[in-house]
């Protein structure tokens, strides 16, 4: 049941019992700061809906345990050394405004407590709510923000992919010697001892040499179909375990029409042969499997096998301290490209729509550009793709482009061109809406000194110029001009700094050495740390606000 924690502080807080020397380094110390303005930007309310409204046992005060689950990432602790400081760390009793009675909490406390937050996305709405409060607090500027991937894998081994083929039957062979004893025993000694001993343990069958991977590759092929259809339509099949078998089959293999006999050196020789082959690795997605242990892994061909975190945060000139503002999980095999828009989409549902995104080439493709362009953000990316040369002609001389009128993308406001002339009408093309038709009055362009250079034609049914500007050709003029003329890197170079927020989540707070499986999982610890590190940055910009002045000298 949801109690909130009773705002009366107790007499017999901390800092009241002890002396009064170690009271004022209690008062000096992050603790003090923590308690004072981090505690309060957490808000009971927020997670009422994990508990039940008029029934059970009251739960232990959310701002307790939550201020625990942060504490435990700001100093990048496990479970066990975070709950050690919870029982006697004195700043931590102090941080946490607990008295020595209430100075503990069950493992399972905290573990039931992250397990409600898997629920509904609890977590991504407690960072969200939560990093709102705290640029408020600090009065963070949002306006310029940047954005950035990093990759981390779960609590898995790397295999090979013969040790995919043996680890995927060897987990559903467990799963089946569990569940289903009776039907275990039905599985043909020969390929049981292929990838389990007798007493349960992994068999060594993966490991093998690079020349002999090949032909065991086959073999667990044929095992692979063996096992799925000797189970198909039992109470097997119906196992978590049964349904990786499967995915395994249907990525790695083809069902073929003439049935594949073994070799006479191969290890299933004298078995009955089936009809399936092994799918070439290049033909294998980069989608597919990649671990039993955690099926929504994927593989990149540059980073390897994971996740990629996606990071926004603040950088604007003004902020003494920056503020991580998104996090967001995606898959490795996927663009970063892809990620562009569901983060703007994203900041701005919560307010905080940047002016300007600066992010590296990945995200700047021209689509996305014009974008986020529409949605009122203009994205600072280098451009990718061949270098195209710069027509080095004088910006007076040159011929001039749609590149050189301004235009709005959304096809809402009124377009105006080089010679500052206004357009008559404007519309998106109804066949593709990345090109903008537009119409200028025939006199005034028949005056305007640049008609010689501009690319609007007349168009003598309607007596006037018209021009059609390709937003995204568009777009990547401009940009390859600006990077031509030096003026882009200069605003680029702010970018760099989030590689340094990156390394911090992973080293300081062990965004690089996550203890979960499964996607759930990793988005939970994602948003954990990332909102660890916020606390963090921002309990050392407040730290000097809560110490008494310097007297003054004569």
């Amino acid at each position: 049941m949801f109690r909130k924690r009773k705002p009366q502080r107790s007499l017999f807080a901390s800092s009241n019992l002890v002396p009064p020397a170690k009271a004022k380094r209690l008062q000096d110390s992050w603790a003090e700061t923590f308690r004072a303005r981090a505690l309060p930007l957490i808000d009971e309310e927020l997670f009422a809906p994990l508990y039940c409204e008029d029934n059970g046992r009251p739960n232990r005060a959310v701002q307790t345990v939550f201020g625990v689950a942060l504490l435990k990432e700001m100093f990048g602790l496990t479970d066990a050394e975070a709950l050690e400081q919870v029982e006697f760390n004195l700043l931590w009793h102090h941080a946490l405004e607990l008295t020595p009675e209430e100075a503990h909490l069950p493992q399972k406390t905290l573990h039931n407590f992250r397990a409600r937050l898997l629920r509904d996305d609890q977590g991504q709405l407690a960072f969200a709510a939560t990093t709102d409060r705290i640029i408020a607090t600090l009065g963070t500027k949002v306006s310029r923000q940047r954005l950035d991937s990093t990759h981390v894998i779960s609590n898995i081994a790397v295999l090979t992919r013969l040790g995919l083929f043996c680890e995927t039957m060897r987990v559903f062979l467990s799963a089946l010697h569990a569940k289903h004893p009776e039907l275990y025993g039905t599985v043909p000694p020969g390929l049981l001892r292929r990838y389990v001993k007798e007493d349960g343990d992994p068999s060594a069958y993966d490991d093998a040499r690079s020349a002999e991977g090949r032909r065991r590759l086959s073999v667990c092929a044929r095992d692979l179909y063996r096992l799925g259809t000797q189970f198909e339509g039992t109470a097997a099949a119906q196992l978590e375990a049964y349904g990786l078998l499967q995915r395994l089959l249907e990525e790695q293999c083809v069902v073929v029409a003439c049935t594949q006999s073994p070799g006479d050196d191969d290890d299933d020789a004298g078995e009955a042969g089936v009809p399936v082959i092994l799918k070439g690795s290049h033909n294998v997605s980069s989608a597919s499997m990649q671990s039993p242990h955690d099926a929504d892994v994927t593989y990149s061909g540059r980073k390897g096998k994971g996740f990629e975190v996606q990071v926004s945060e603040t950088c604007h000139p003004d902020n003494g301290t920056e503020v991580i503002t998104h996090v967001a999980v995606t898959d490795a095999c996927g663009s970063d490209a892809q990620a562009t828009l569901p983060v703007l989409e994203a900041l701005a549902a919560r307010g905080l729509r940047p002016d300007e995104l600066v992010a590296d080439t990945a995200y700047g493709s021209a689509d996305n550009a014009v974008a986020a362009a529409r949605l009122g953000t203009e994205l600072v990316s280098p451009v990718g793709g061949s270098a195209v040369a710069v027509d080095p002609t004088p910006a007076e001389e040159r011929p001039l482009t749609g590149a050189d009128f301004d235009v709005d993308p959304c096809g809402n406001e009124p377009a105006t061109c080089a010679g500052g002339q206004t357009a008559t009408s404007h519309r998106l093309n109804a066949n593709n809406g990345n090109r903008l038709e537009l119409t200028f009055e025939r006199s005034s362009c028949e005056r305007c000194p640049l008609q010689a250079r501009c690319p609007a034609k007349l168009d003598r049914k309607a007596d006037a110029y018209a021009v059609t500007v390709d937003l995204l050709q568009a777009n990547l003029t401009r940009r390859r001009r600006a990077e031509a003329s030096g003026a882009f890197r200069e605003r680029y170079a702010i970018r760099a700094g989030i590689e340094a927020t990156n390394s911090e989540l992973k080293r300081q707070h062990g965004l690089d050495d996550l203890h979960v499986r499964g996607r759930p999982r990793v988005v939970l610890a994602a948003h954990l740390k990332a909102l660890a590190c916020n606390f963090k940055r921002m309990v050392r910009a407040l730290m000097p606000e809560l110490r008494p002045a310097a007297p003054a000298t004569a």
